[in-house]
């Protein structure tokens, strides 16, 4: 029996070492050192609004694969929306990105896009009756749940005031509404908040939700606005569905991106206020259930901030200033201290997203069809050709370079039925390029 289990020790033994040569192999080989490579986009998705109201709003599919020298920079597809004046703006995916969920924020329709063939969307299904069943309006962010529905934020309600806003649930399959997501809009907001309503981010594994303000639809939905901003932030209990936090940033500063980081546990975050030119972070570094408030960025006068994100480790955050015609990007390796490392100069630089890994930022120069046509302040450039841009990033050690071979020229692209100038404004890319939950 010993020499049995001596037998049976050495052959453990033997496998342990034959394993740990061949993993000093590989190390030696750099088999194991590799660190994974996340998939490269190859598709853009733009929502894009007509300008000149004769067409239809439509998503724009763009070729971003340099490889396919055929489509690089071009938009290979179209899908026109189904009505005039929807103004596309913000969309995101269902929980399994089978279907786009791409709202018009004007009309309050949800329309439902297939995308098992990425280069070639359509429309499955489109719902009209969000307001009428919810009592809330201006549908903006949309985010999937695990249980296959989609949450998303209305900017207000169907109401004289336009006030409250709120969140809803809706169908990942059919866009029907299936409920609020936390208080109805039948409520008095001043006992029972949130009054206003933009954006949201959530942290499931703090069990908290943040949301913010813009302001409500009647103050900033005709044009340029400082006084009509919002001016609150709130702190949710993400299972109770309900605001547990309050905290008022002050008047005109009309809060709007939440991007938490992506560290486990992490309770840190940060939003853009466009009225007052700043950039906030939020931190409970002590524990005790209480966030804490506190601008960390104070941008040039007139820059406003109207888009920021983080690079997907969290050592960048990437500013766009829609006045100040750029993109700014700091390091945030020490959160709460901000460095600004480079930046690049974009005329009316709007929305912003990364790609998976790190090394490209996809730019559009489209707000909101209403600000774009109002008149900006004597000195200010205005935007004089639409369009996507395209930035190569360093992200080992900073800096940024605008690529002069890439540019989708919107200016004369051709719509439903005529040829002529189109806004651009979010991004998503193709399926392929998951950032997980809770990513818009």
């Amino acid at each position: 029996m010993k020499r049995f289990l001596s037998q049976i020790s050495l052959i453990r033994l033997i496998g342990i070492v034959v394993i740990a040569s061949l993993g000093g192999i590989f190390f030696i080989l750099g088999v194991q050192s590799k660190p994974s490579i996340p998939p490269r986009e190859k598709l853009l998705y733009v929502a894009t609004v007509d300008k000149g109201g004769k067409d239809p709003d439509f998503l724009a599919v763009v070729g971003v694969d340099p490889e396919d020298k055929s489509s690089f920079g071009k938009i290979i597809h179209r899908v026109d929306m189904w009505h005039i004046g929807d103004e596309l703006h913000h969309f995101g995916y269902n929980h399994d990105r089978s279907r786009l969920m791409v709202p018009g924020l004007f009309s309050g329709r949800i329309y439902i896009l297939d995308v098992s063939d990425p280069k070639r969307p359509f429309i499955k299904a489109v719902n009209e009756e969000l307001t009428k069943k919810s009592g809330y309006t201006v549908p903006h962010t949309v985010i999937g749940l695990p249980n296959g529905n989609n949450l998303v934020t209305m900017i207000g309600a169907n109401t004289e005031s336009t006030a409250p806003g709120g969140v809803v649930e809706i169908n990942g399959e059919t866009g029907e509404y299936m409920g609020s997501f936390g208080p109805p809009a039948n409520r008095d907001f001043k006992q029972t908040p949130p009054k206003y309503m933009y954006d949201v981010g959530i942290k499931p594994e703090l069990n908290r939700m943040i949301t913010t303000s813009f302001g409500l639809p009647k103050d900033v939905a005709a044009g340029i606005t400082v006084d009509g901003l919002g001016t609150d932030l709130y702190v949710w209990d993400w299972k109770e569905r309900k605001v547990i936090q309050q905290v008022n940033i002050g008047a005109g500063t009309g809060a709007l991106e939440v991007r938490w980081r992506s560290e486990k546990g992490s309770t840190i975050g940060y939003t853009n206020a466009p009225g007052s030119n700043e950039i906030w972070a939020w931190e409970d570094l002590d524990g005790d259930g209480n966030y804490n408030f506190k601008a960390v960025i104070q941008l040039p006068q007139g820059s406003v901030p109207t888009d920021i994100l983080l690079s997907h480790d969290d050592k960048y955050l990437y500013v766009s200033s829609w006045m100040g015609n750029n993109v700014r990007q700091y390091n945030i390796e020490i959160p709460l201290k901000p460095v600004l490392v480079a930046q690049v100069e974009i005329p009316c630089a709007q929305m912003l997203r990364l790609s998976p890994d790190n090394q490209r930022l996809y730019v559009t120069n489209s707000l909101l069809s209403t600000w774009d046509d109002t008149e900006f302040p004597v000195g200010v450039k205005r935007n004089e050709k639409y369009g996507i841009s395209l930035i190569d990033v360093d992200h080992e050690k900073g800096g940024m370079r605008l690529n002069q071979e890439f540019f989708v020229d919107m200016t004369n692209v051709q719509k439903k039925t005529t040829v002529g100038a189109a806004r651009p404004h979010m991004m998503l890319f193709d399926p392929s390029v998951d950032a997980g939950f809770g990513h818009h």
